[in-house]
């Protein structure tokens, strides 16, 4: 490979990798602001997170076949090779984490349907609590797995299992606070089962973060890691 065309090569392999990261910044903005739905009800964001998700969704396609066409017309090699398999994983993943959040803001419609509506504030503790502490939780590990990427930190794999642990002990708090909540108060029932969704594709979320530090593990080291369990 000639010095010129090496260097097209890594530019075309930075956008691939920049690119990720921007989907990446994208849906963090979209968890952003379908958290922030959660507390105020806002209808108009909630419809700005779901026409957001087709652009991410149109983001996602256009590096697929970007890094379909480096493998085709490229043929990369070792490390090369890695990055642009590591894209094709990763790419996935960050569209699921779209359509979680786009989910979220669906499910707060539903809620304010609901015979007898409350706001999430105005409900039997745990809920609040636990749904506030799911989106942060699962607001800071995305955040810190963005960073990884950004960065090729690979120390984030280290810590990113415990950190989905306690999303997930969280999640088992909110299952069992619904049960309780639509026993003991059945006109609330409908909204609370709606909420548990809601705090599994937060927890569903978080579980794809385990999978980014996975690759990342992986495109730094070449070796293959299993931490989500």
């Amino acid at each position: 490979m000639g010095v010129s065309h090496r260097h097209i090569f890594d530019e075309q392999l930075t956008e691939l990798h920049d690119g990720v990261f921007r989907v990446g910044t994208m849906v963090e903005a979209a968890l952003s602001e379908a958290l922030q739905s959660i507390k105020l009800y806002d209808q108009a964001a909630v419809r700005k997170v779901v026409q957001n998700d087709q652009t991410i969704n149109h983001e996602v396609q256009r590096l697929h076949d970007q890094a379909l066409l480096i493998i085709a017309t490229q043929q990369p090699l070792a490390r090369d090779l890695r990055l642009v398999s590591v894209v094709l994983s990763l790419l996935p993943e960050l569209e699921r984490m779209g359509d979680y959040a786009a989910t979220i803001c669906k499910l707060q419609e539903r809620i304010a349907a609901t015979p007898n509506f409350v706001s999430v504030s105005a409900m039997p503790q745990p809920i609040p609590r636990l749904i506030s502490e799911l989106g942060q939780r699962t607001s800071e590990i995305l955040h810190a797995g963005l960073e990884a990427l950004r960065q090729n930190d690979r120390s984030f794999a280290d810590r990113v299992t415990e950190l989905d642990d306690v999303i997930d002990h969280l999640y088992r708090e909110m299952f069992e606070a619904t049960v309780k909540v639509s026993t003991t108060s059945p006109d609330m029932a409908a909204a609370t089962i709606h909420l548990l969704t809601l705090a599994h594709n937060l927890e569903r979320l978080g579980d794809r973060v385990t999978n980014l530090a996975e690759q990342i593990e992986y495109l730094i080291t070449g070796k293959v890691v299993v931490l989500n369990h």
